[in-house]
């Protein structure tokens, strides 16, 4: 495996700080989690502690969280 394939999957499994890293493991989160519908508030708290603020979010960004999970 190359250095950028490796980068590559480490990033999709949300485990690079790079924004789409950040988005990604916010939709893992949320993925794991064993009911099927969250509060907002909670769905703040998990971009936060993924480095992430709702209000910082573009469209686009809100848009492939929610094809994702």
């Amino acid at each position: 495996m190359t250095f950028p394939e490796m980068m590559f999957y480490a990033e999709a499994e949300g485990l690079l700080s790079t924004r789409l890293g950040c988005l990604n493991a916010v939709i893992n989160e949320i993925k794991e989690l064993p009911y099927s519908e969250i509060e907002f508030s909670e769905f703040k708290e998990i971009l936060r502690n993924n480095g992430l603020e709702f209000e910082q979010l573009s469209l686009k960004e809100i848009n492939y969280i929610n094809e994702n999970i």
